[in-house]
């Protein structure tokens, strides 16, 4: 009994495969079956499928190919190089710009030093043509009056008039200095007693002042004290800068 049954279901589905596959050889002469509507069947049956499939390839990110990889490799090369070129030419700038400044600072202090010497220049010049024509006015001047002018500038000045004189003019301006002036009562010359010390204490002082030779001493003595400080800062410069240690 069952293998009657089962030799009829057999048959059953042989005739079925047959007639299927009839029906499709059918449909496929008559052109009916083609790959475009098996496409279109696919689809009605798996719709789901495909969206799946759609939403799945949209949500994966896109890969860039090599040749896109390559090109952005070079484009950021080519910035890299753009960018030091431009650093390059800006430092070669401001090198340039920092020489021109140096240069014109450099000459403007040349310039400054010429222009204070020769300030200085003029200034000597002025001085000792000032001093000429006042030693000019003394020399021509009667003694007491010469002494007399003299009382009223200090010593250095007094000294500096008197150096370039003759000898035995200077002699009696020195005695004038410690001589009472004449035609001037006892009395008088009591009362005018501190002006005459005053005068002899300043020809003291000028007679000394040209004994050490001023002012040409003093200047030297004073280029010396200069010159001796700045030997002693020296060291002491020195030692304040932090020793460096060898290991």
């Amino acid at each position: 009994m069952i293998r009657t049954l089962w030799i009829v279901l057999s048959v059953s589905c042989m005739a079925v495969i047959v007639s299927e596959m009839a029906g499709l050889g059918i449909l496929w002469s008559r052109g009916f079956l083609t790959a475009r509507r098996l496409r279109e069947v696919r689809d009605v049956f798996e719709p789901q499928e495909k969206e799946t499939i759609a939403r799945d390839a949209e949500a994966q990110p896109v890969l860039p190919s090599a040749q896109d990889v390559l090109r952005d490799r070079s484009m950021r090369v080519l910035s890299l190089n753009s960018l030091e070129t431009d650093v390059g030419l800006l430092k070669a700038m401001l090198d340039s710009e920092r020489t021109s400044l140096s240069a014109q600072n450099a000459a403007f202090q040349q310039q400054r030093a010429a222009f204070k010497a020769q300030l200085q220049q003029l200034t000597d010049e002025t001085a000792v043509a000032a001093r000429e024509q006042a030693r000019g006015v003394l020399l021509a001047l009667p003694p007491s009056e010469a002494v007399d002018r003299l009382m009223q500038l200090s010593v250095g000045e007094d000294v500096l008039l008197l150096r370039e004189m003759p000898e035995n003019k200077i002699a009696l301006l020195l005695k004038q200095f410690v001589t009472a002036p004449e035609g001037e009562t006892p009395a008088a010359n009591a009362a005018n007693a501190k002006a005459i010390a005053d005068r002899r204490q300043r020809a003291q002082e000028i007679f000394k002042s040209i004994n050490n030779g001023e002012p040409r001493n003093s200047i030297i003595r004073s280029a010396l004290t200069n010159l001796q400080q700045g030997e002693g800062e020296r060291p002491t410069a020195a030692s304040n800068t932090p020793a460096t240690t060898t290991r």
